[in-house]
């Protein structure tokens, strides 16, 4: 009979010897140079699963207790095997249902015993290692995007569009606005925003509320727990976590840059009612410091009357370095904030 080639790490688990023997003919039957590791009791099972690492776990199960306790076991200690139960007890066939419709860390298969053959324990095998790879990369996928989600130095979080509830959170949100994870779990969206604001909070989910997808972004104030008011630039997308859809925001305080942005327009506005004024402002006591050294370079500056010029041109001389010093202090750099 044709055999499988990859070289697969079974671990088989039986009390009984000749069901383990049995167990071992079917898997040589049809798969070449299996790698086939005994356990014929609990403890041993636990030996042997925190020093190896299998391919795929066959467990045999002729009581529903110490079936339930040894799956149990598996699934807290083991997440890169596939597992097969055999037996004929239907409680542990509803167990396995349940552990694999909970979205356990491992892939489980059920076979009853009553109908084993090398055939149907050698799809079970293909599939269940199978399943089990991909079930792998599914998860140190989710592992990798979760981890970006939650050292993400900007503020994130899941909400639920029904109700408007954070259903996760990232701890750079809980850094910024100041409440703990467990007090975002009981807040909605609506606790963020001024109550002002709620109106146009509405509106924007009214519209993610509309669509299957949806990318959006805008400016929007939050509120902190102490209180304070930030402007955040919010940029929003629709995810879907088992079929059920949610909203995914990230919200990136611009307070800071929002407020230099309107320092740096004072600041233009000052200048320009300078470059507008300074004409006026210099202008006047340098026109009078021009004329009055026209008229002193056509008299005798011996003669009261160029004694009395003199005094004015000094006069103007004093006031231009007022209205300099005025220019000055106008055009002086605007105060930013330093916080």
């Amino acid at each position: 009979m044709q055999k499988n080639f990859p070289q697969y790490r079974i671990l088989i688990f039986s009390s009984d010897v000749q069901e383990i023997e049995h167990m071992s003919e079917l898997i040589h039957d049809r798969i070449s140079s299996p790698k086939i590791t005994i356990a014929a009791n609990f403890k041993s099972v636990c030996k042997i699963i925190s020093a190896f690492n299998f391919d795929v776990i066959l467990v045999c199960i002729n009581h529903t207790d110490s079936g339930i306790e040894i799956l149990d076991f598996i699934e807290k200690n083991i997440s890169r095997a596939g597992v097969i139960v055999i037996s004929d007890i239907m409680a542990i066939s509803e167990i396995v249902d349940s552990k694999n419709a909970d979205n356990s860390a491992n892939v489980f298969d059920y076979l009853p015993k009553s109908e084993l053959s090398s055939l149907l324990l050698f799809k079970s095998v293909i599939y269940i290692s199978e399943k089990n790879k991909f079930h792998i990369k599914l998860k140190n996928l989710e592992r990798k995007y979760s981890n970006l989600f939650e050292m993400n130095p900007v503020p994130m979080w899941i909400y639920d569009l029904e109700f408007l509830k954070f259903w996760r959170v990232n701890d750079a949100a809980v850094r910024k606005y100041g409440y703990t994870k467990d007090e975002f779990k009981e807040m909605t969206l609506k606790d963020i925003r001024p109550k002002e604001d709620l109106v146009k909070l509405e509106k924007a989910v009214g519209m993610v509320r509309k669509h299957k997808k949806l990318f959006t972004n805008g400016i929007y104030r939050h509120k902190k727990k102490d209180g304070t008011i930030m402007y955040v630039e919010v940029v929003s997308n629709i995810i879907y976590i088992d079929k059920v859809k949610y909203g995914l925001v990230l919200a990136n305080d611009i307070t800071e840059t929002l407020d230099y942005i309107q320092a740096i327009e004072d600041q233009n506005s000052k200048l320009q009612e300078i470059a507008f004024n300074h004409s006026h402002i210099i202008r006047a006591p340098l026109t009078n410091m021009m004329g009055i050294l026209n008229l002193v370079k056509e008299m005798d500056l011996n003669t009261p009357e160029s004694a009395e010029l003199l005094e004015h041109l000094f006069t103007s001389c004093n006031q231009l370095d007022e209205k300099i010093a005025e220019v000055v202090k106008k055009s002086a750099s605007y105060p930013l904030s330093k916080n």
